[in-house]
């Protein structure tokens, strides 16, 4: 599911596991590895700025995608609404 908002924390304990990445991507390698036309779009993409990095600055972006799929039976953290949805990061606001 692609989380359209201020981007996602893509290392917080509770989403980690369900983060979705490109994997005909290789990250940070400053080449479009899928020939989609965006560089290095691993865990998705910052639209805002053209930025291959979607991490959420703000928060905002990370409580909705906890929402619904952070893990769940790990002991730590909240429970999200589908525990093994994959969450597309794509920032397009502030």
């Amino acid at each position: 599911m692609a989380v359209i908002d201020t981007g996602v924390d893509y290392y917080h304990e509770d989403l980690a596991g369900n983060i979705w990445t490109n994997e005909n991507e290789i990250p940070n390698n400053g080449i479009d590895d899928d020939v989609n036309g965006y560089v290095d779009d691993y865990y998705g993409y910052d639209f805002l700025y053209n930025f291959s990095d979607p991490m959420d600055y703000n928060s905002h972006g990370t409580h909705c995608s906890g929402t619904i799929a952070a893990m769940g039976n790990n002991g730590i953290g909240i429970t999200g609404v589908s525990w093994q949805t994959k969450i597309m990061a794509v920032l397009r606001f502030k």
